[in-house]
Formats: structure tokens, C-alpha cells, sequence
């Protein structure tokens, strides 16, 4: 069976001189995917569940076969893919805003001319209010060397997590998504975000829930193996999941996501097609690609882990 990639993948005990000690927290993890034929179809879908679960780690990781890979191929393949009948909702453009930069991030806001949802958003950062963004790109800079690292679609509550790039390329793509907050289904799975505020300084976002609660969102770790971030849930999400992740899988080689890798509540590695695992209880899993993809080749594969009350 194949190894765990350790590293993000194991369940922490916190154990300090704080007074309340956390206690970890298995998580129940819920196959709604699909099978397709179609590459650009996110027919992954897997539902996270924890009852009274606050805390958790969410890792991009460079996949296992980074460092042999040659070419970054990132090209849309529309092969095998029907035509949606699907209408978006009409929106005013507006031209990218920098909503903050200093000589360490950029954070830009962007409002496209259509989207399938019209939730209104609040954006605040370092005092300044604005908001109405479909998209949310956060951007790192090392010298002239400027990378985006993390994009959230506010209207429907999407994050997308990438590493700098492998050493061999310029850039990096993104792959698999995720949700964090109470999810919801709608023709798509979402998330209603009443307001985002982000922190610079701490490198950390703010994330006020329709439904009531809020979720903080602190990147602990960026180097080109991965982007570790630390959420922290307040109140727990209950009557349904804190998370899921999207993705897509066509074929091992053709993919943003091939398979689920778990480790039990009392140990053991396990592996399962990302695609009709069923159902799984955890300690921390992974959604990962053990065979280089002729599709985003370099997208990282996504960790969860550090899960307690």
C-alpha cells in the first residue's frame, strides 16, 4: 500500500499551559462524486463532517512527483465536455482593484461581468472598505519575483491554496478547491460569505458566515514545497459539514486529483480512488496524485489535518 505523505497528514494533540486542552477529532469523510469523462468538470466532491471540530490544517503540497516534471501543462481540455444551458447573473465589470500592497503582498479584488451566484460580499483590509468582488487574489512578493499563492471566490466561498513554484518553472498552477464554513447545495455546492477581512500583517483572513459564524484563515507556511494554513472555526460549524473539497478525475494521468489517502482513528494508511471511496472516518487524509497528470501538472495535492475541538 502506498505511504501517507507525512508531513501535514498526522493528528496533533495540542498539549500546552493554556487551561483547556484541545483533544483531537475524527472526521468523517463523504463521497458525493461523479464519474466523467470530461476534464474540466469537477466531479470530485467530498463532504467533511466533525462534530464540535475548531481547529484544522488545510496544506497545498507540491505532489510527489514535482521534482521530475519537465513540463507545467496547464491548458483547458474540453474534450468529452457537454455545453452547459446554465445562464450567469449580469454584474458591472469593474477594472482589477488593488485593494492592498506593501513591499511583502499584494491583495487585488476583481468583479467579472457574470457569475452564477449574487451574493454581495464586504471587503475590508488595513481600513479600507469595499466589496461586491467575485474574486479575492492574494499575491506574495520575493524581491521583483511577485506569485499569487491564494485566490477566494467570495460569492460562493471557493479557495484555491498554491506553493511557489517547483525550481524548474515560473510559475505554479492551481487544482483541487475546497469550501470551510456550513455548506450548502444549490445546483453546486457553496458557501454564503457575509464579509472577508484580511490582515497583513498576520497574514490572515476573516471569514463572516451568512449563517452565522466565522472562520480564520492564517497562512503559518509558504516556501516552494507548500502553503500551510491554520483555520480555526468560531463556533464549530453543527448539522452538517465544516468543509468539502472540488476537484476533478478523469483517469490517474488525467487529473487534478487521483485518490484518498487516510489514516484510521487508531492508525493504518489507507488509499481509495478519489471517486467512490464511499465513506471514511479519519485522523487526517490527503487528496493527492501519485502519477504525474497530463492535466495541470504541477497543481499541488491538498493535506487536512491537525484536527481537534
Amino acid at each position: 500500500m502506498k505511504r501517507l505523505i507525512q508531513a501535514c497528514l498526522s493528528a496533533a494533540l495540542l498539549i500546552g499551559s493554556a487551561p483547556a486542552i484541545a483533544a483531537p477529532v475524527i472526521v468523517t469523510v463523504q463521497d458525493k462524486g461523479v464519474k466523467t469523462l470530461c476534464a474540466e468538470e469537477d466531479n470530485v466532491y467530498a463532504v467533511m463532517t466533525g462534530p464540535g471540530l475548531r481547529h484544522f490544517t488545510v496544506t497545498a503540497r507540491q505532489p510527489i512527483y514535482g521534482p521530475k516534471l519537465t513540463e507545467n501543462a496547464y491548458k483547458a481540455d474540453f474534450t468529452n465536455c457537454g455545453i452547459s444551458g446554465a445562464k450567469d447573473i449580469k454584474f458591472k465589470p469593474r477594472e482589477p482593484v488593488v485593494l492592498y500592497e506593501d513591499s511583502h503582498v499584494k491583495l487585488m479584488g476583481i468583479t467579472y461581468g457574470g457569475y452564477w451566484r449574487e451574493q454581495q460580499v464586504a471587503v475590508e483590509v488595513a481600513g479600507r472598505k469595499d466589496g461586491g468582488f467575485h474574486l479575492i487574489q492574494l499575491f506574495v512578493k520575493h524581491g521583483a519575483d511577485v506569485q499569487e499563492a491564494l485566490v477566494l471566490h467570495a460569492m460562493d466561498g471557493y479557495w484555491r491554496l498554491r506553493p511557489l513554484p517547483l525550481p524548474q518553472f515560473g510559475g505554479s498552477v492551481y487544482g483541487s478547491s475546497f469550501l470551510i464554513g456550513p455548506v450548502e447545495e444549490e445546483g453546486r455546492p457553496f458557501v454564503r460569505i457575509k464579509s472577508v477581512r484580511f490582515d497583513p500583517r498576520r497574514m490572515a483572513f476573516h471569514v463572516a458566515f451568512e449563517k452565522g459564524g466565522a472562520a480564520d484563515v492564517t497562512i503559518k507556511q509558504l516556501d516552494h514545497q507548500q502553503l500551510s494554513a491554520a483555520v480555526t472555526l468560531d463556533p464549530p460549524v453543527s448539522g452538517g459539514p465544516f468543509a468539502a473539497l472540488r476537484s476533478m478525475y478523469v483517469a490517474d494521468d488525467n487529473a487534478d486529483t487521483a485518490e484518498l489517502d487516510w489514516r484510521g482513528p487508531l492508525g493504518g494508511d489507507h488509499s481509495d480512488p478519489a471517486v467512490g471511496f464511499g465513506q471514511v472516518r479519519a485522523s487526517s487524509f490527503g487528496f493527492v496524485r501519485w502519477v504525474p497528470s497530463r492535466h495541470n501538472s504541477a497543481a499541488p495535492d491538498l493535506l487536512f489535518g491537525d484536527f481537534s475541538d
